[in-house]
């Protein structure tokens, strides 16, 4: 183990100081930024797909929502549009990049909520999707 005493603790804590400036550029690129978000209504018509078959899981929830505002017109009047979720290609995605807490998603399951949909991305790709129930 090397002790450093004096002015070669200084340079040595120095030279620690630069390399983790020099890495910090490298580090914020790989965090994940939000991109944007929207507030969304999920009523009795989103907890069952477009065939009619209930859904049974929060993500498959909040999916139909987008399809039903984006493709099918079905609209609540808090519903927000978003930029994302309009493309079909996007919205088949976006189901395993849902995160959501166990509490909210029986909540989202069971009942109608408003919920905050926010989007987080990594360089220009979506990494994630968080649900919450605001208040």
């Amino acid at each position: 183990m090397t002790i450093f005493t004096g002015s070669s603790a200084r340079r040595a804590a120095t030279l620690v100081l630069m390399a983790g400036a020099l890495l910090l550029p490298a580090i914020a690129e790989a965090q994940d930024r939000m991109i944007g978000g929207y507030m969304t209504y999920l009523g009795p018509e989103d907890r069952v797909n477009s065939r009619g078959a209930r859904l049974t899981s929060a993500a498959a929830i909040v999916r139909q929502d987008r399809a039903n505002f984006h493709r099918f017109g079905i609209r609540h009047a808090e519903d927000e549009n978003d930029r994302w979720f309009g493309n079909p290609g996007h919205r088949q995605a976006m189901e395993e990049l849902i995160v959501v807490s166990p509490g909210e998603a029986r909540i989202i399951e069971r009942q109608d909520a408003l919920v905050y949909v926010s989007i987080f991305a990594r360089g220009g790709q979506i990494t994630s999707i968080r649900v919450e129930i605001p208040g």
